[in-house]
């Protein structure tokens, strides 16, 4: 894949991915169980596609992973309220993921930029 379709498919999946994600999140709130379990699918595989299209690139890799794993707790936590499943409270742990990731994120940029200013 050449680098210019790289960019158009990852600009078409950060586009694609918003409106998936508000969707599931309306069917949330309008308790539309099926619709919400429906959409919940390519939500989250969207999520995962744009991290593993964009493992190479620092800038965009871990942030796409802290989205992915929001989305998966958040699909988690619908799911367990629309039928009263238990498995609410392990949303904890792909929240917790996705944080890492950014905060993983942040510290690489953040050591990026000191060792760039004391080259200088």
């Amino acid at each position: 894949m050449r680098i210019s379709e790289r960019y158009k498919s990852r600009y078409f999946l950060e586009t694609i991915h918003i409106p998936l994600w508000l969707i599931k999140d309306i069917c949330w709130l309008m308790e539309y169980r099926v619709a919400g379990l429906i959409i919940a699918v390519p939500t989250i595989l969207v999520a995962f596609w744009m991290c593993f299209i964009t493992y190479k690139e620092s800038d965009h890799f871990l942030p796409n992973v802290s989205i992915a794993f929001w989305i998966v707790a958040n699909a988690n936590w619908m799911v367990a309220e629309f039928y009263d499943l238990k498995t609410k409270p392990y949303s904890i742990y792909p929240f917790l993921l996705g944080v890492l990731a950014f905060v993983i994120f942040v510290y690489i940029k953040l050591i990026g930029r000191k060792k760039t200013n004391q080259n200088s």
